[in-house]
């Protein structure tokens, strides 16, 4: 099947856990809610990654006929944060991941631990984009082609910071797509209101001349898939995807839908096996062609030109407003809760986050030629610990002391939480005490730890002062500032001195 008319399908699958390690001790501490497992990455990798490994295909009479990689005949992105946790304790699961893109090249990159990039630093933004392509780079052993944002949360600046770092793609929800156009043409199409055709990518023209490839997935069918029962029956998701071309078109079409890889196993009980089912009938119909996006990328360039609507993701109808406001995005489960919890402590973290960037680049100008350069390549001292002396070899001003080199290491992963202390579960959710606003504040309150010795500068006065004005909705809790310091207990000092 080649040329005009060739219908090629995709199915990505975006795969992600938040960092839950505690910050002091570099492990996961049990999670109750994740009973009967030890965590919720535990509980998703028995329910969703390990299972998609070797997904079973049955046939007819429930009788075992295959088992299948379901990664090698879909797109994805793994999350690097996940990625570094299951190649510990999952490394079957791991190993079939890396497996999967080097026979189709269907991996793309995510920006390293989920920050909503519009609404982050330009130093930040940036920072999170290169970890991503160098953690990519380092596991996959190639450079990726395209880079899942966030919640799909884009600007034209978190576009700019893939063009610049070589990313030739993305992909979007129909609804962040403004206007299209046909290259050579002048007159613009106002696709509002997820009225974009997704059969073809586009081409986003950025302010510094660069540019980037997007795809639009098809919207109805991954609601359909995550939310409204598809994946009950495999071979009615391969019908669906399979009739979801448009026969007005004669050049070369993409149907894809693209769900939280979460989707086929943890969200929807034996969403792998429909998966891997799905697949087998795909692969077995002579009329579509299973892809990537960047497989169809490669042989199909764009045609067509889009404007985005800028501060706009996929899963708040208000654009990035549930990563910063009580904009009535939430997760249903209580009706009768606010969240004016998050506008406060976006306020917070971000003043934190500005005070110990000053204090980063004063304290660590000392003894770096480029304190935020040397903050771009400390991911290679994360992938690989050996890679710390050649690290210093490169960015140290002079040579360093132990003492020297041990407070630049502080002063470098002061940053790393400074980073992950916006990943975005914090503000996703409900509450402020829940597991993921609360890690966030265990982030922000091992960097407030770290710039207490190695600026040295105490932030955490006015930090806690800040905190209060975020209200709990359960009173036991009040408001953020006891969530903090309930965090703190998790410390070794705080263990030490309850003894």
């Amino acid at each position: 099947m080649s040329g005009a008319g060739e219908r090629w399908v995709c199915l990505h699958g975006h795969f992600y856990q938040p960092p839950r390690e505690n910050p002091w001790l570099g492990a996961i501490e049990p999670q109750a809610s994740a009973r009967p497992y030890h965590d919720w990455n535990e509980r998703v990798a028995a329910e969703c990654y390990t299972p998609n490994a070797a997904a079973r295909i049955l046939n007819a009479a429930g009788e075992l006929l295959a088992t299948q990689n379901n990664y090698a005949h879909m797109s994805f992105d793994f999350g690097p944060t996940l990625l570094s946790w299951l190649q510990k304790a999952g490394p079957e699961a791991y190993a079939a991941v890396l497996a999967a893109d080097r026979q189709t090249h269907c991996a793309m990159a995510q920006a390293y631990n989920h920050m909503i990039l519009p609404l982050a630093s330009a130093r930040d933004c940036a920072t999170q984009v290169l970890w991503g392509k160098r953690d990519f780079e380092h596991r996959f052993g190639r450079e990726p082609d395209g880079m899942w944002l966030p919640e799909a949360a884009v600007n034209l600046a978190s576009l700019e910071a893939l063009a610049a770092a070589g990313i030739q793609f993305t992909v979007l929800a129909p609804r962040q797509a403004r206007r299209v156009r046909r290259f050579g043409s002048h007159q613009w199409q106002d696709v509002s209101g997820s009225r974009i055709d997704p059969h073809f990518p586009y081409l986003v023209r950025l302010p510094s001349g660069r540019s980037v490839a997007v795809f639009f997935y098809d919207a109805g069918l991954a609601q359909a898939i995550a939310f409204e029962g598809l994946l009950r029956d495999g071979a009615r998701l391969a019908t669906r995807l399979a009739g979801a071309f448009d026969g007005r078109h004669r050049e070369p079409q993409l149907v894809s839908a693209a769900t939280d890889g979460e989707s086929y196993g943890h969200h929807f009980r034996f969403g792998d096996m429909a998966l891997a089912a799905a697949l087998r009938f795909l692969r077995a119909n002579p009329s579509v062609r299973l892809t990537s996006y960047a497989g169809f990328l490669a042989a199909h360039p764009p045609r067509r030109e889009v404007e985005i609507y800028e501060n706009s993701s996929w899963s708040c109808s208000h654009g990035v407003e549930r990563w910063r406001a009580d904009c009535g995005c939430n997760c249903g489960s209580h009706p009768g809760w606010r969240q004016g919890w998050r506008a406060p402590l976006r306020d917070a973290l971000d003043w934190l986050r500005d005070e110990l960037a000053a204090g980063y680049a004063r304290a660590a100008g000392t003894f770096l030629w480029n304190p935020w350069g040397a903050r771009n390549d400390y991911i290679d001292c994360r992938l690989d610990p050996g890679a710390r002396v050649p690290f210093l070899e490169r960015h140290a001003r002079r040579s360093l002391s132990s003492a020297e080199q041990a407070r630049v290491q502080n002063l470098l992963e002061m940053q790393t939480a400074a980073m992950f202390m916006f990943t975005s579960c914090g503000w996703f959710f409900d509450e402020v005490s829940g597991l993921e606003a609360s890690q966030v504040l265990a982030y922000a309150a091992r960097a407030v730890e770290l710039a207490r010795s190695a600026i040295p500068v105490e932030l955490e006065p006015e930090l806690l002062r800040r905190l209060e004005t975020a209200p709990s909705n359960l009173p036991q809790w009040g408001h953020a500032r006891a969530v903090y310091l309930a965090q703190l207990a998790r410390s070794p000092a705080a263990a030490a001195a309850s003894d």
